[in-house]
């Protein structure tokens, strides 16, 4: 379920104490950073994500291929890709790079490339794509905050969405708790 990475010894991860000896952890598919942050595990499914598309470009490029099974392929297999474990991602550092993952796959499937100088809106047009994949991942957050906030107070779920960081606020405003940041 959960291990150590960079440590010398086996599982590190005891209860919610941190080891000093552990810069990484991986938990449920999820690389967490000792200063808790996500951005390893976000590149790393964004990393993913560009294997499916290259390995579907053959099928991406076909002409032959209706739209209507190209966003089938897009909504079963490559979505799910990028959006697997993006309920607890901070989405404010990485929207732009999502955004430019997401318009690769529906550029190859509308079959314009980036030369072509064809904007996003008109990509989408052609394709037929109305969602953005940051609105599909803010859904589901906003579904799992709705979880969270149904489960009982003793669960570590919510009592870690309860929580209230403590200590000086750090310039350019005040800091936030998880609950402050949904919606």
């Amino acid at each position: 379920m959960y291990g150590c990475r960079g440590a010398t010894r086996g599982h590190s991860l005891r209860g919610w104490k941190r080891d000093k000896n552990c810069d990484k952890y991986k938990y449920l598919e999820l690389k967490i950073t000792n200063d808790g942050k996500l951005d390893e595990g976000i590149k790393d499914r964004i990393m993913q994500y560009r294997r499916a598309i290259s390995m579907l470009n053959g099928v991406l490029w076909d002409q032959g291929i209706s739209k209507a099974n190209k966003k089938n392929i897009y909504n079963t297999v490559v979505k799910s890709i990028i959006t697997y474990g993006s309920e607890v991602w901070q989405l404010k550092s990485r929207t732009e790079m999502l955004l430019a993952t997401e318009m690769d796959y529906w550029r190859r499937s509308a079959g314009k490339s980036k030369r072509e100088q064809i904007t996003n809106d008109r990509v989408r047009e052609i394709t037929g794509a109305k969602h953005i994949i940051v609105d599909d991942i803010r859904t589901k957050q906003l579904i799992w905050f709705g979880h969270v906030q149904r489960m009982p107070d003793h669960i570590i779920p919510k009592q870690i969405l309860l929580w209230t960081p403590r200590g000086r606020n750090k310039r350019g405003g005040p800091r936030r708790s998880d609950e402050e940041g949904c919606g």
